[in-house]
Parts: structure tokens; C-alpha cells; sequence
């Protein structure tokens, strides 16, 4: 077994300075996780078997999403 020394350095303690900054920076890494687009939800809907394969198929021949269209259609149903 090793043992230290009086000069071993742990480090010295985190400063309590920097805890205002806190929140710009978590919300910055919010913001680059979400790619800079808006905070999202889950939303769980039931839906037949028939329609989500219609729905599936459609998008993967587009090359699209299932997310962005429902998110679409949504925003046409519900605008601001």
C-alpha cells in the first residue's frame, strides 16, 4: 500500500462564487442538447393499428418522422 504525503494536493474546494451562473449554464446545455429548438413533452396517444401503419409507412417513404408530422398537423389544428 502507498501512503501519502503532506504535499498531496486533492484539489481545493468548489467555490460558492459561481452558483448565480448556474442556471444561464444549465439552460445553455438545455439549448444545445435540444439542438436550439424548443423543450418538448411526450405525448402518448392510442391510435388503430391500421392508421399507424398508414402513418409509418407514409413517413418512411418521405423520409420523414412520425414526430414532426404529428407536430405538424397539431400546429395546423392548434395555431397560436
Amino acid at each position: 500500500m502507498s501512503q501519502q504525503t503532506a504535499n498531496t494536493s486533492w484539489g481545493s474546494r468548489p467555490s460558492k462564487k459561481n452558483t448565480a451562473a448556474a442556471p444561464a449554464t444549465v439552460a445553455t446545455l438545455d439549448k444545445f442538447v435540444n439542438g436550439g429548438q424548443e423543450e418538448t413533452a411526450r405525448l402518448n396517444v392510442e391510435i388503430p393499428k391500421a392508421l399507424r401503419a398508414r402513418v409509418k409507412a407514409r413517413c418512411a417513404m418521405e423520409g420523414r418522422e412520425i414526430k414532426d408530422v404529428v407536430t405538424e398537423l397539431l400546429q395546423q389544428r392548434f395555431p397560436e
